[in-house]
């Protein structure tokens, strides 16, 4: 099984579009309803949400179960009506005949909290899954002790609750480090029947310019990859599977292009078995191809042995387009849409198998 972290923007549900339903089976993913950033969509903020919320009824079908969280919002939006995004984000996914779970945490409002328990209400088979960060892992015994109160008084049973293990960022991290407290919490957890438990995070740098140059390239491990066969070659719980943030370090937020058009670059990040190839070019605003950097930068990916080919997926078929200079060279949303694409079926199907 693999759960990819995305936010509900444009760019990153369309990676939906196209995904074989075989894969779909295998995939849980977690969609946090996403805040808005630009200017505009702050002065419209009801609407921008509204207009995401909608968008995920469109792509979320063929999942047997979709975990949904609205961490990034402010614990006081609502949506008219007063209805509380996760209870709308997750009747759109429901909608969609796929099941939603609702996502909480040890240190959420509240108001959240009754929202989960409002979406719980309204499943047949009620289930809900608790996001633990950094800190939550590291002090094992405290947080289990905090687990199970939040459960006991709502009443909820283990075998109704999933657990991600939210690692964040790992990027320059010891994964052999990284995997110690992890392994204590787990061993806490043993021996108790949960319905999953993810691990997590992100080896992406949030700011790529200090892994990667303009109109440079370079190959980055997926720690967070490696972090999870490490916990998973010695787990006892059978029920431990992946997730991660794809190519997107949550810190990606969509910024005003006037504020930003100077100093822009093209880039693309084409996930490998244990790696990413990341391909930057120069500003848009003064190189002289512009966007049509875009065309090298997808020769840059095909030329690869290891690229997957043209039919690996909906992607990988975009990336072959603008490698024959087909149609336009893309902007930055499509190029995000086609990697994340690409990474998610090349990570469903090398989890597919995985116990």
């Amino acid at each position: 099984m693999y759960t990819p972290i995305l936010r509900n923007r444009q760019s990153e549900v369309l990676a939906f579009k196209g995904m074989p339903a075989e894969l779909r089976a295998h995939m849980a993913p977690l969609l946090d309803v996403a805040a808005p950033t630009k200017s505009a969509d702050q002065a419209k903020a009801e609407k921008y949400v509204t207009n995401n919320i909608v968008r995920i009824g469109k792509q979320m079908g063929g999942f047997g179960a979709v975990f949904v969280d609205s961490s990034e919002l402010d614990p006081s939006f609502r949506l008219p009506g007063n209805l509380h995004p996760l209870v709308a984000a997750s009747a759109a996914i429901a909608g969609a005949g796929s099941t939603p779970i609702p996502v909480t945490g040890l240190h959420r409002d509240d108001s959240h909290h009754e929202a989960v328990r409002s979406v719980m209400r309204s499943m047949i088979r009620q289930r809900i899954c608790i996001r633990l960060d950094v800190t939550d892992v590291s002090t094992a015994r405290l947080s289990l002790a905090n687990i199970r109160d939040f459960l006991q008084s709502n009443a909820i049973e283990t075998a109704q609750t999933y657990l991600l293990f939210d690692l964040q960022g790992l990027y320059d991290q010891d994964p052999v480090a990284v995997v110690v407290p992890v392994n204590r919490l787990l061993a806490l957890l043993g021996g108790t029947v949960w319905a999953g438990i993810m691990i997590g995070g992100y080896s992406i740098p949030d700011q790529l310019s200090v892994a990667v140059q303009t109109n440079e390239q370079a190959y980055l491990p997926r720690i967070e990859q490696d972090v999870f066969n490490r916990v998973n070659a010695g787990a006892v719980q059978t029920s431990v599977w992946f997730a991660d943030y794809t190519i997107l370090p949550p810190s990606v937020v969509e910024l005003d292009w006037r504020l930003i058009s100077r100093v822009m670059t093209p880039k693309a990040l084409y996930t490998l078995g244990d790696s990413w190839l990341i391909v930057r070019g120069s500003a848009f605003s003064s190189h002289p191809d512009g966007y049509a950097q875009y065309y090298g930068i997808a020769g840059e990916i095909v030329a690869l042995d290891e690229y997957s080919g043209e039919g690996y997926s909906v992607g990988d078929d975009y990336i072959a387009g603008r490698a024959l200079r087909v149609g336009k060279p893309g902007s930055p949303g499509s190029w995000i849409t086609a990697c994340v694409n690409h990474h998610m079926v090349m990570t469903a199907r090398a989890h597919s198998t995985a116990r």
